[in-house]
């Protein structure tokens, strides 16, 4: 399959920066099942000789050669992946999308195309006028064609991690290489042959594949070694520089008639700068990838590194160590000094029985290919037949958990599995040291002279053959996805009770149904319900209903329905124990806008429901939990249409057999919560009475108060400002500072948060300015580059720049190049070091804050198996931070498009660790589960394809207000000329008077006849936003359908505009993420005032 995409190689553009004219509206990416063809005349297509061709025989560079190629095939919706370097050529990750929507469709002219590879993952692209195509697997067809474009690049990869092995990589010749290829076993990925010349002749014919990938590799001495320049020769001596066609005859050139040819890509060329770190940062992902040791003795006084620091960070004194040779030597050691203790010693029996002894043991298992788990004691007991017991908390190795290989070999983790074991099944008694470290950035270098003591020390007993030392200082809890700080305050208390057991017990009890004697009300699922609450029902009581009625919105999210809303009338409670299953409540409907028409739905406010007399007895199990109802003017003030209040009004009866609509009886009195009324009305009152001057001052006076209560924020690739805009929509967060490395994307930050103070620089110039004024030169790692470049700032700004101890929260999304298309080697460390994501987990390193929110793409816990993610996890906990993770899809929190992301949590032991937020709104999106280990996987929230306080939102409650505009629109500013008729129209304009930026790109005739052959879907999602127009959608569009107010200002052309807000978070999922924030913030607050 072919998959479409915007990707150089030199940039950092990810997978969901999609900059094509007109396919960065439909998705984010997209692939088709591609046949190459050559002809002369595309208007010709189905009449003319039409032959198949391999894109090897294609010079990168398709304006060489004086023949047309074009391309056709299927499009349907991308899963972020390519092909495996391992896997059969014919097979690519992508096969599990042939089930998806498909739109067929034919290329126009093929213009270059090029390859990207990485660790494990290959990608072929190629560009005409209007985009970059991604191949993925091929039809039938033409997969004979393509094999060997993918063996290619297998060899390709081969040969520069041979080159990468040698101490000089400009030792081995050409033939030396070839020599070595020849010398491969049949089972290699790589196997060309094993006859040299055959080898030879392969690298020759295929050589421009070779060339383009070492020309690209970032390490100068393999784009520059001998094997490149002996291939060079020999192409040139065979004649494979180029692809050469019997001209016949000479044609004119033609103007091209996509009006945006003539704009090239707008990408940064700033040269890619290897990150400023933090030592430790520096030596984590140095240590796993192997450490970064310059061979030029300039090039490490470059780098500011200590050589005595370095000498102290190496395990070995003569060099690297192979990380799997050292795992096997450790387990050999474990295995030899367990298998000499087949029971427990009398004495160590003793201590333990008197409580003299360690508060963990080895336990011993039937299984003996595994190690001993480890228990840490909770109490002992005696059992009636004198058996003497134990119960203990399992503390699991680092490799047992998400972290895998990227753990701490010393480190475990308390967990939330008990187990009653006899005194004579422990094996052995184990060290662990119950650790913390005194928090704050003042604290970095003492607790970083203390981690490098223990290591040596460490490292001395293992070398002595001694066991193993370990260490816990985080509880691991999987179903959270999470690691928290250690309860101490009830561990191994020898009381009797287990935190653990408690807690599952707990969560036992919630599940379980509690029906009050008196028939006035039960708990379910750990919430109290009492008579004539509001509560939430399952849409699926309603199944057979739905059947029959029209459904109000189209595309991915048909048929798709929020819970009903109802009031709890009565409880019918069984003569014998009843279940969730046999207990039924009797419940009164209030029908929803979308339940009465599309119409009625597209008109109405989505928090407004109808009375109705319908009464309905279901199963309790059907309940899915409480909500509230109110009178319209008792509502919660909403500036955005963002709400995670689950609050209605209800000012309206609805008659469902005769399908009217009548003013609610002043009879019918609903139930409120008075104390919430009463505070929303004051609040109202406040805000809406008083001398002019004296209101302005109150509004002051709560203003700053607010800012104050606001984490003091740092947002790093900062973008347009979405991340931000969210957070401190939600009252939780002020910018105070940003730093952004791209001019339009840092410009238009400035003018949506004027109050911040905008850096548009390198972060990795800007850390080490912060780390120069602050005297810890001695503590960072970085280039000359990014030295000259902060010595050129002024004393202004150099004053200006945060300081640690200033900020409470970082957040941001680190550009990582490649997690959508790798263009890196496994192990690798001088590829490594150019990420971005070390520059943002070294500035969270250096200024400790009280939280940080790290952002990414979804495929940033799939690539490289998960490796980078994982490493990113255990960077985190190293810092003694408490972390979690999750992928949420913004679809759910009030958006019209699938927008799927991954987000990191970190919080210090002395905060609450934020929740998730619980999604809003239905929507087609499965679990995005996260795999923990083999039989473990992980979601962050449910999916809302079952169910959700609120529908969907669609494309005509987002665009539908907007006035028509045509093909090439270029009018920046100008009247909206309809009225806001959705909720979401009415609260996107807030109290703007004109509309801006509502300007589309122009494409040519044959786009534009593309486009027609588009189904025009009544209520149109993401997958075809343009609705009745055959254009791009505009920018204003777009930025609507991320969730930005129409007063949100872009800046610079119209392409950067679409990639700012392409790039940005929606601000709703800020906004969600923000109120959770806020929500943990007050909790640690309220167990503080309890204390």
């Amino acid at each position: 399959m072919l998959k479409l995409m915007k990707m150089k190689l030199r940039t950092t553009i990810l997978c969901h920066r999609i900059t094509s004219p007109v396919l960065e509206k439909l998705t984010s990416l997209l692939f088709l099942t591609v046949t190459l063809k050559i002809q002369t005349n595309f208007s010709k297509h189905a009449s003319q000789l039409v032959r198949l061709i391999s894109l090897e025989l294609l010079p990168m560079n398709c304006a060489e050669i004086d023949m047309t190629i074009y391309g056709s095939g299927v499009m349907t919706t991308d899963d972020g992946s390519g092909f495996c370097l391992d896997a059969d050529p014919s097979e690519s990750s992508s096969a599990g999308a042939q089930n998806l929507d498909r739109i067929p469709i034919f290329l126009s002219a093929i213009k270059e195309w090029m390859v990207e590879f990485g660790s494990s993952m290959i990608f072929v692209s190629f560009r005409t006028d209007m985009a970059w195509y991604r191949l993925g697997k091929p039809s039938n067809q033409y997969a004979p064609w393509y094999k060997p474009v993918l063996k290619t690049v297998r060899l390709a990869v081969a040969i520069i991690t041979l080159l990468m092995d040698q101490a000089r990589a400009s030792r081995l010749s050409f033939t030396e290489v070839i020599k070595r290829v020849s010398e491969f076993s049949q089972n290699d990925p790589a196997y060309i042959s094993s006859n040299p010349s055959a080898v030879e002749r392969h690298l020759v014919v295929h050589g421009q594949i070779i060339l383009q990938q070492f020309s690209e590799f970032p390490d100068e001495t393999i784009r520059k070694c001998a094997f490149v320049t002996g291939l060079c020769a020999k192409m040139e001596e065979r004649h494979h520089t180029k692809w050469l066609v019997k001209k016949k005859v000479v044609l004119k050139k033609e103007a091209n008639l996509n009006p945006s040819a003539a704009m090239e890509p707008v990408v940064s060329k700033r040269k890619a700068m290897p990150a400023t770190t933090t030592k430790l940062i520096n030596r984590i992902w140095g240590e796993f990838y192997s450490n970064y040791l310059p061979e030029d003795p300039k090039e490490a006084e470059i780098h500011e590194v200590k050589e005595d620091d370095e000498v102290e960070e190496e395990p070995e004194e003569n060099g690297e160590e192979d990380p799997e040779e050292v795992e096997q030597e450790h387990m050999q050691v474990e295995e030899k000094h367990h298998s000499a203790v087949k029971t427990i010693d009398l004495h160590i029996l003793s201590k333990i029985s008197n409580g003299m002894g360690s508060d963990s043991v080895l336990v011993g298992t039937a299984d003996s290919d595994q190690l001993p788990p480890i228990y840490h004691i909770e109490y002992m007991f005696e059992k009636s037949d004198a058996r003497k017991m134990v119960h203990g908390r399992l503390m699991q190795r680092g490799s047992q958990t998400v972290l895998a290989n990227t753990a701490e070999e010393r480190e475990v983790f308390l967990t939330n599995i008990c187990l009653e074991f006899e005194l004579e099944d422990i094996k052995e008694i184990v060290v662990v040291e119950i650790r913390s470290i005194h928090w704050g950035h003042q604290h970095r270098k003492a607790n970083a002279y203390k981690d490098r003591v223990d290591r040596e020390r460490a490292r001395d007993r293992k070398v002595e053959g001694l066991s193993i030392e370990y260490y816990c200082k985080s509880l691991y809890w999987p179903e959270r996805g999470a690691f928290f700080r250690l309860p101490t305050e009830t561990m191994g208390l020898g009381s009797g009770v287990c935190q653990s057991c408690k807690i599952k017990e707990t969560e036992r009890e919630k599940e379980a149904l509690k029906l009050d004697l008196c028939g006035k009300g039960f708990t379910f699922k750990g919430i109290e319900y009492r008579l004539h609450d509001f509560v939430y029902l399952s849409p699926d009581q309603f199944a057979a209903e739905d059947k029959e009625q029209e459904t109000f919105k189209g595309g991915r999210n048909v048929g798709l329905k929020a819970y009903s809303v109802c009031q709890l009338l009565e409880i019918e409670v069984p003569k014998e124990q009843g279940s969730e299953k046999s207990t039924k409540v009797k419940l009164q409907r209030f029908f929803r806008p979308e339940d009465i028409s599309a119409e009625k739905a597209y008109c109405s406010d989505i928090r407004e429901v109808y009375y109705s007399e319908q009464v309905l007895k279901v199963p309790i199990i059907g309940i899915e939990g409480k909500c509230d109802i109110r009178k319209k003017h008792d509502l919660p003030s909403m500036d955005s249409p963002v709400t995670f209040e689950d609050i209605f009004f209800c000012e309206h009866l609805y008659d469902p057999d005769k399908g009217a609509i009548k003013q609610l009886p002043t009879n019918i009195k609903l139930s409120l919560l008075k104390e919430r009324v009463v505070n929303d009305a004051a609040k109202r009152k406040k805000k809406g009475k008083g001398k002019e001057g004296v209101l302005d001052d109150e509004i002051a006076k709560e203003k700053d108060a607010l800012h104050k209560k606001c984490l003091a924020t740092l947002d790093i690739f900062a973008g347009c400002g979405g991340l931000s805009d969210g957070l401190e929509g939600a009252g939780v967060s002020l910018t105070k500072w940003a730093i952004e490395y791209e001019e339009p994307a840092g410009e238009a930050f400035k003018v949506n948060h004027p109050e911040a103070l905008m850096f548009i620089n390198n972060c990795n110039v800007i850390l080490r300015a912060i780390m120069s004024a602050c005297g810890d030169v001695d503590d960072r790692i970085s280039t000359p580059e990014a030295s000259e470049l902060a010595e050129k700032l002024d004393e202004t700004e150099i004053n200006n720049l945060p300081r640690p101890g200033q900020v409470d929260f970082i957040n941001g999304g680190p550009p990582c190049q490649g997690f959508s298309g790798m263009n890196r080697f496994k192990g690798i460390w001088s590829k490594v070091q150019c990420e971005m994501i070390l520059a943002f987990l070294s500035f969270a390193e250096y200024f400790r804050p009280r939280f940080f929110l790290l952002e990414n793409v979804r495929n940033f816990v799939l690539f490289n198996n998960g490796q980078t993610f994982r490493l990113t996890f255990a960077t985190v906990l190293q810092m003694g931070y408490q972390v979690k993770f999750g992928i949420l899809e913004a679809g759910t929190y009030g958006v019209s498009q699938s927008h799927k992301r991954a987000f990191i949590w970190a919080a210090s032991p002395e905060e609450q660790l934020p929740e998730w937020p619980e999604p809003m709104h239905v929507f087609a999106s499965p679990e995005l589960k996260v795999k923990l280990s083999e039989d473990t996987h992980y979601a962050a929230v449910r999916s809302t394809a079952n169910g959700a306080p609120f529908r969907s939102t669609t494309v005509r409650d987002t665009i539908g207000d907007l006035p028509a505009v045509g093909n090439g629109a270029s009018i920046t500013t100008m009247e909206y000329k309809n009225e806001p008729v959705s909720w979401f129209q009415k609260k996107i304009r807030g109290d703007m008077l004109v509309l801006t930026d509502h300007i589309s790109k122009e494409m040519n005739e044959l786009n534009v006849i593309r486009c027609r052959k588009i189904p025009k879907r009544s209520g149109a999602d993401w997958h075809d936003l343009r609705e009745e127009k055959d254009r791009i959608i505009t920018v204003r569009e777009y930025a609507r359908s991320q969730g930005f107010p129409d007063g949100y200002k872009f800046a610079g052309n119209i392409h950067n505009k679409h990639r700012q807000i392409g790039n940005a978070v929606p601000p709703p999922l800020a906004f969600a993420l923000g109120w959770k924030l806020r929500e943990a913030l007050e909790t640690k607050q309220s167990i503080q005032l309890r204390e």
